[in-house]
């Protein structure tokens, strides 16, 4: 199942299938690159960031970020 990075729920994985051209150089840096598997860690209250894991490392996303990343879910 495709879902936006930002409707994804703690614990859920997937993997990278699409990053808005406008903020993929912006989180390559971060290991967020298409193909990657990743998984949520938290999710902040409040429209706060979520926190996913890539490549063994914790990271945080705002949410406007997060809205531009497109994953395909485990089911």
């Amino acid at each position: 199942m495709k879902k936006k990075l930002s409707d994804m729920r703690p614990a859920e994985k997937g993997r990278i299938i699409d990053i808005d051209s406008s903020i993929r150089a912006s989180v390559a840096g971060m290991g967020i690159r298409t193909g990657e598997e990743l998984k949520v860690a938290t999710e902040q209250p409040i429209r706060g960031p979520v926190v996913i894991v890539v490549k063994g490392r914790e990271t945080s996303l705002g949410r406007g970020l997060a809205k531009s990343i497109l994953v395909e879910c485990e089911e």
